[in-house]
């Protein structure tokens, strides 16, 4: 299972994973930002719809502004499908894109595991599947959160409990870590534009698709 997380579509990897026959036996999942005019465009990008003829490639798209309380109410679809397709492996591409303060611009994503909803909280609910996981880099083009962010789930994966006040040491790239020089990154204020109907929809309609995925998974026996 290939679970994306960055800003952007998994275009490089879902679209040669798409509709294969047999189907492919990777399913990928990205959680990203789609609008007119946002790279990449594809309409594979678009939510899966519940008919989709290649239920192992899914799409959560998302609107401006998705903060922790939208990933906390779209947590139940990536369950779910984990649920039914129970992956051997989990690869997740940990983008630190969406997070706030990074120059996208499109987000509002938090880091600190505490938040329900966060990219910490999310990290740690894959880890807590107990399957075989690789965590990868992504998009972040504020290189100070980048870093922050990283080190942050770096920890995680490593059974730590990081912590947002932690101190960043001194060295020749201090300066960026300003104001503050901890862990922590500065909650923005954009407003969250995805809305609470839509969202349970994506719910319903990815809980129609794991049972699709988990009666396919049967007939394989």
């Amino acid at each position: 299972m290939y679970l994306d997380l960055d800003l952007h579509w998994s275009d490089g990897v879902s679209k040669p994973l798409s509709n294969q026959h047999p189907p492919s036996r990777i399913l990928t999942l990205s959680v990203h930002h789609t609008a007119p005019g946002f790279f990449p465009a594809d309409q594979l990008a678009h939510l899966t719809p519940e008919d989709t003829t290649d239920p192992y490639t899914l799409s959560i798209p998302l609107a401006r502004g998705a903060s922790a309380s939208t990933f906390a109410t779209i947590w139940p679809s990536i369950e779910g499908i984990r649920g039914a397709f129970m992956p051997d492996f989990v690869v997740v591409q940990c983008g630190v894109d969406g997070l706030a303060g990074d120059p996208m611009a499109t987000w509002n994503w938090s880091l600190a595991v505490e938040e329900e909803g966060s990219l910490g909280w999310y990290i740690q609910k894959v880890l807590s599947w107990n399957h075989r996981t690789l965590l990868l880099g992504g998009g972040g083009y504020h290189s100070a959160n980048a870093a922050r962010a990283w080190t942050y789930l770096t920890l995680l994966a490593a059974g730590k409990q990081p912590e947002t006040e932690m101190p960043i040491p001194e060295h020749g790239s201090w300066p960026r870590y300003a104001p503050s020089f901890t862990m922590e990154i500065e909650k923005g204020s954009m407003p969250d534009e995805n809305q609470q109907d839509y969202l349970q929809m994506v719910n319903e309609r990815f809980a129609i698709i794991g049972r699709r995925i988990r009666v396919d998974s049967t007939n394989d026996i």
